[in-house]
């Protein structure tokens, strides 16, 4: 039986389930949102919603500002758009494979439930190795691929202005918004939860709890970009 083509695939893995099917249907209820209120503030919702590869159109020479009162303007908005468009198919079609595929057995896992436990101090420090071994284990598929280190590399980047802005030069109050776009969707509840420490005394807690929230926020994006790497590398083997 032949394979379908590559549009096709991406369209059936985003409706394969009502999860990427409700994050494709947040993306046009929020690009909707954004041409139906213009002089709010939403030209950001899909952005991030769309992220972390909508943190190429950064670079582009048109988007939100671009202004509508012209065909030009209209045109280059409507390009946007429609670039935003592909990158939530994307994560929609990735999302979806992640959700629909079989799941992974254990037996790659080794077991220690037979093994006889040593008392006192053996057992805690079994047992604080045995949290270590599952935490690289689960880090594993963030570091072990080009893709999700690229996409670290990003993170870090955009984290790096961030701190060096916030720490040594004049906030212009947009540099929180490059590791907020590298980091979405996820970006978007580590604002939620950073904001609150804006109106505490001390001044640095805001910088280091978003700080904080970014690099995890990156690291679980990363492992879900190399999860997804390595069953495109499974499947490409077979």
């Amino acid at each position: 039986m032949p394979n379908p083509s590559s549009p096709r695939r991406l369209l059936a893995l985003a409706a394969s389930h009502w999860l990427p099917r409700g994050y494709l249907a947040a993306f046009i209820a929020s690009a909707l949102a954004m041409f139906l209120f213009p002089t709010t503030d939403l030209a950001w919702i899909p952005t991030l919603l769309t992220a972390p590869l909508s943190f190429l159109t950064v670079f582009l020479p048109f988007g939100p500002g671009s202004g509508l009162d012209t065909q030009a303007g209209v045109l280059a908005n409507g390009a946007w758009v429609a670039l935003l468009l592909v990158c939530a198919l994307v994560n929609s079609a990735v999302l979806g494979h992640i959700v629909t595929r079989p799941a992974t057995t254990a037996s790659a896992v080794p077991s220690h439930s037979s093994a006889p436990l040593a008392q006192g101090g053996t057992d805690g420090a079994r047992s604080a190795s045995s949290r270590g071994h599952r935490l690289r284990t689960l880090l594993a598929p963030a570091l072990d691929n080009w893709l999700a280190r690229a996409y670290l590399t990003v993170v870090a980047a955009a984290l790096a202005y961030f701190i060096g802005v916030t720490w040594v030069g004049p906030d212009s109050g947009y540099s929180a918004a490059y590791p907020l776009i590298a980091t979405g969707p996820l970006g978007i509840l580590v604002l939620v939860v950073s904001i609150p420490t804006e109106f505490l005394p001390v001044a640095w807690v805001n910088p280091v709890v978003f700080s904080a929230g970014t690099i995890v926020a990156g690291l679980f994006n990363a492992v879900f970009i190399g999860r997804f790497a390595h069953t495109l590398r499974t499947r490409e083997q077979r």
